[in-house]
C-alpha cells in the first residue's frame, strides 16, 4: 500500500468520524429542555410549583411574583456590581483614603442587604399564594429555601 492510498483512506476515516460525532452532538442536544420550555427546565420555578403543588391559577400569580422578583433584584445587583467597581477602582488610584473605602464596604453591605430583602419578601408573598394544605408544604419548602437556590458552584478536584 503506498504513501497516498494510505493517507486517503485516514483522511476518509477521520472525516466518518467527525461527521459521526457532529451527528451525535446534534442528535443528542434536542433530549435536553431548552431554555423556553419552562415546564420541563429544571430550576427554582418548577421546583417551588412541584413542591408546593400549585394549581394553574397558582402558577400564573406565580410567574407574576418572579417577574417582579427577577427585576428587583436586577436593579439591586447593578448597585451591588457598581459599588464594587468604586471600590475596587481605589486599588487602582493607590488610594489610602480609608472613609472613601469604608463607604464603599457600606455600600455593598447594603446592596447585599437588600438583596437579601427582596428574596425574603418573594418568598412571603409565595406564602400568601398558598392555601391551607399547602402551606404545609411551604413549612418543609423554607428548611430547603438557602440549599435549594444557591448558586451552584464547580466541584473542585
Amino acid at each position: 500500500m503506498n504513501k497516498i492510498k494510505f493517507l486517503s483512506l485516514l483522511a476518509i476515516g477521520l472525516l466518518i468520524s467527525n461527521l459521526m460525532l457532529v451527528g451525535y452532538v446534534v442528535y443528542n442536544k434536542t433530549d435536553r429542555p431548552s431554555n423556553n420550555d419552562k415546564n420541563r427546565q429544571p430550576g427554582p420555578r418548577n421546583i417551588v410549583i412541584e413542591k408546593l403543588h400549585f394549581t394553574e391559577a397558582q402558577i400564573t400569580q406565580y410567574d407574576e411574583l418572579i417577574k417582579w422578583h427577577r427585576s428587583e433584584i436586577d436593579k439591586a445587583q447593578r448597585i451591588l456590581m457598581m459599588s464594587k467597581n468604586r471600590l475596587y477602582t481605589t486599588l487602582a488610584e493607590n488610594s489610602t483614603d480609608s472613609m472613601l473605602k469604608n463607604k464603599c464596604f457600606e455600600d455593598i453591605a447594603a446592596a447585599q442587604r437588600n438583596i437579601e430583602l427582596i428574596h425574603y419578601k418573594h418568598f412571603e408573598d409565595i406564602k400568601r399564594l398558598c392555601n391551607g394544605e399547602q402551606k404545609q408544604y411551604y413549612e418543609l419548602l423554607t428548611q430547603e429555601i438557602a440549599e435549594l437556590f444557591a448558586p451552584h458552584r464547580p466541584k473542585r478536584p
